[in-house]
């Protein structure tokens, strides 16, 4: 069963961290292992005022490191905080690399560490963004730990029937959750929409942003082939 927990403060006084699967991280941490068969379970603690990042995955697309706000919006939230549409963001946020194939230290693990120090940071709030087709699976491990931790979260999804507790699923190509690099404005809507499900939704389900409909799939998984850039 997909565990559900309501939000207890509107999104204005809210104070909402980051957590991503698609493996960002500062230029001076250590890479993720794409090398590791099982896939590398551990993570990075990104401060909220980072100014550069980079990213370490095995569908890695260099060209996409100018603007990594598209995958991992850091920059899009700092600016809705000074909009006043968001109370405020943790100091460190957190990322995985997704693509992972063994599942338990994730499970078992580093996703409840990360939980344990969400809850220490003050967090009210996770936005979760993957970026290729393994990393759906295991931001749906993540987003189960921290919402059964006490931490309501949206899940943003590039494929269907993703099954999480809240799922914005968008229409962008795999690695873009938040839209193309350098639209701020797409980035912008799509966290506002996304960040509006911590309180439209009622129990777990799949909604379409930049549409407003529901999805019809549920959570039926399809598989879908990576398509890149």
């Amino acid at each position: 069963m997909i565990p559900f927990t309501r939000p207890e403060k509107s999104l204005e006084r809210c104070r909402l961290a980051l957590v991503t699967t698609g493996g960002v991280h500062l230029p001076g941490q250590p890479p993720f292992d794409i090398d590791d068969p099982l896939g590398d379970c551990s993570y990075r603690e990104i401060p909220a005022d980072a100014e550069r990042l980079t990213w370490t995955h095995a569908y890695h697309a260099s060209d996409r490191e100018d603007d990594l706000d598209a995958l991992f919006p850091l920059w899009t939230c700092r600016g809705l905080v000074t909009e006043g549409k968001l109370g405020g963001l943790t100091p460190r946020h957190f990322s995985f690399m997704g693509a992972i194939h063994d599942h338990g230290p994730l499970e078992d693990e580093t996703a409840p560490e990360v939980a344990a120090r969400l809850l220490s940071a003050g967090a009210d709030a996770v936005l979760l963004t993957p970026s290729c087709p393994l990393c759906h699976r295991s931001v749906e491990v993540v987003s189960a730990i921290l919402e059964g931790s006490g931490l309501p979260t949206v899940t943003l999804a590039m494929e269907d029937g993703v099954e999480a507790p809240r799922v914005a699923r968008v229409p962008f190509p795999y690695n873009l959750p938040m839209g193309f690099p350098g639209d701020r404005e797409l980035h912008r809507r799509v966290a506002l929409e996304a960040l509006g499900l911590l309180h439209a939704l009622e129990e777990p389900g799949e909604v379409q942003l930049l549409s407003g409909k529901p999805s019809e799939e549920g959570f039926q998984k399809k598989n879908k082939p990576y398509r890149g850039f």
